[in-house]
């Protein structure tokens, strides 16, 4: 009995022993890993806001303080203000020159009321103001406004009895088509989508009519 009961002691200590080392069992390190994955998923989310923020300071004011869900239509818009004013500034002097004042007047029309209408609308995405009751009612039937806008050229190349390609008469229909769909378009970025596209269109299409124009 005497020599039994050391080797109980001994198997006791060592069973203290072992029970004082920390377990290194599959299940510790699973219950570790969602801790790990979730410290790793933040600092992911905040380098990449770390770097939107490097380069938020770079772009202009105005446009740090649209949502990031508006940017893209504004920045659409804003191209095509630009694409109708600079090479339509362009067109407007080239048709004052070599065709005649009505034509020239029907080309100064097309370029202002397009480049109005998408500056309207991108303004109306970048303030939090509400616009007047009369500029709400122009963005909502801009559609029209350029459709319209865009068929005085040709009336005025039809009055003066003056030849008129094929190819212009192309571009004002599909423009023309665009627009009528974007009337029906519930979702804004494809209406922006169909309404750039249509001025595009019928901007080569008057480009064409104004060449074909003789003063």
């Amino acid at each position: 009995m005497a020599s039994v009961m050391p080797s109980r002691s001994v198997l006791t200590g060592s069973l203290h022993v072992t029970e004082g080392v920390p377990p290194s069992s599959s299940s510790a390190r699973f219950r570790a890993t969602p801790a790990t994955s979730g410290l790793t998923a933040a600092a992911w989310n905040r380098r990449s806001r770390a770097d939107r923020m490097r380069a938020l300071p770079h772009w202009p004011q105005w446009l740090r303080v649209i949502p990031a869900t508006n940017r893209p239509d504004v920045l659409m818009r804003l191209f095509a203000v630009l694409f109708l004013l600079l090479p339509g500034g362009a067109l407007v002097i080239s048709t004052q020159r070599h065709a005649h004042a009505a034509m020239a007047s029907a080309v100064l029309f097309f370029v202002v009321a397009h480049a109005a209408l998408h500056a309207l609308s991108a303004w109306r995405a970048t303030t939090s103001r509400l616009l007047p009751a009369p500029l709400r009612y122009i963005d909502r039937h801009s559609a029209w406004a350029m459709l319209g806008s865009a068929w005085v050229p040709l009336a005025i190349q039809g009055v003066h009895t003056q030849p008129t390609s094929t190819l212009s008469i192309v571009g004002l229909v599909i423009g023309g088509l665009c627009q009528l769909c974007s009337v029906r378009v519930t979702a804004d970025r494809l209406r922006n989508v169909l309404l750039v596209l249509g001025s595009a269109l019928q901007f080569i299409a008057v480009a064409l009519l104004s060449s074909m124009a003789v003063g």
